[in-house]
């Protein structure tokens, strides 16, 4: 056997160790589900006629200017909002604009028990929450009431079931 020969043999076997050791390294990798990827949002669910006015609503926010959740929706019968996991109180500002430009505004509050859930060490925090108690203040938010107060991953869940009046 030559130089040239065995040169290339240990090349070979290079390549080979090489491959099957990254080959070897990603499959020991995990995909995990995160929460980055999956997050908690509250399902809300209009009860009766859709709402046929455009609806804004923001998130008040105690020292912080507010925060748009939901933008200008028309024929809304149904969205999801997120939540708040460092206060034991969401408060919701709901703007409605009608047709003509009239706005109305109603302020909801939602209260809840925070529950830190731990995914893995490799995921950031997670909360997952319960809801205890909802109302609202206002002219054109009828009636609301909570349908499902355990708010996680699961995005079928309708949580709180909401009716407006229209003018």
């Amino acid at each position: 056997m030559n130089y040239r020969n065995i040169r290339h043999i240990v090349s070979s076997i290079s390549i080979f160790v090489i491959l099957f050791g990254g080959l070897s390294w990603l499959s020991s990798c995990s995909d995990i589900d995160c929460p980055v990827t999956n997050g908690v949002w509250a399902n809300y669910v209009v009860q009766g006629d859709t709402l046929h006015d455009t609806l804004t609503i923001s998130a008040i926010r105690e020292s912080k200017s507010d925060t748009i959740l939901l933008n200008k929706q028309i024929n809304t019968t149904k969205f999801s909002l997120p939540m708040s996991y460092s206060s034991a109180n969401d408060k919701l500002r709901f703007v409605f604009t009608s047709k003509t430009g009239v706005t109305t505004v109603d302020t909801v509050t939602i209260s809840k028990t925070n529950i830190s859930h731990f995914e893995s060490v490799d995921c950031p925090p997670a909360f997952f929450h319960t809801l205890t108690a909802v109302a609202a203040k206002g002219t054109r938010v009828s009636q609301i009431k909570i349908s499902n107060p355990n708010v996680d991953y699961d995005g079928t869940k309708e949580h709180i079931l909401i009716s407006f009046t229209n003018p």
